[in-house]
């Protein structure tokens, strides 16, 4: 897949994908440069070597405003999840953000109505992310209370998150496993 705009609604706002393989060292730059300015606790500090918290994904979208600065991110990771002996695809959202000169202004919104077209397309009957609440709800998603993660020699770890159902496909009401890190 190469890089493509996808018009939002009524043509607010254009959301950029970049396949994580179009990154090149500049554009690398870029997205560390907004991921650094964004997240600002002292575990971010990551951001200034990596354009990923736990591991890379292979999708993301970005918003460009004014003089065609990143102002937006979001990445995707294509992941699965299990419950009850069945087997979910789900995208996985992380680096969520805005910069904070254009935050409430309904980016993060617009991105997300155009990863959840990507995902549907995609046959996902999930996205997920672990974030507040308050700022999801408002684009679909809920909060679950039914998720593990891990496994392995840790263990299986219960974690709060939140989903959006994309597919018409429940949510499954038992414990639903996530191999592996968070994301």
């Amino acid at each position: 897949m190469g890089t493509s705009l996808v018009i939002v609604e009524k043509m607010r706002t254009m959301a950029e994908y970049l396949p994580d393989s179009s990154v090149d060292d500049a554009l690398d730059e870029e997205i560390r440069g907004l991921l650094t300015t964004c997240f600002t606790k002292p575990k971010d500090v990551v951001f200034k070597e990596q354009r990923y918290f736990f591991e890379p994904y292979s999708h993301r979208w970005v918003i460009r405003a004014g003089q065609g600065n990143m102002v937006a991110h979001t990445g995707v990771h294509e992941k699965e999840i299990e419950s009850e002996g069945t087997t979910y695809r789900i995208g996985g959202l992380a680096e969520v953000c805005v910069h904070p000169d254009y935050r409430g202004k309904g980016y993060v919104r617009d991105m997300l109505q155009c990863i959840h077209e990507w995902l549907q397309h995609h046959d996902f009957p999930f996205a997920m992310l672990f974030g507040d609440p308050a700022v999801y709800v408002s684009s679909g998603y809920a909060s679950i209370d039914n998720l593990v993660h891990g496994g392995g020699q840790e263990g299986w770890q219960k974690t709060p998150g939140m989903m959006k159902e994309l597919s018409g496909t429940p949510w499954p009401t038992g414990e639903v496993h996530l191999p592996g890190s968070l994301f």
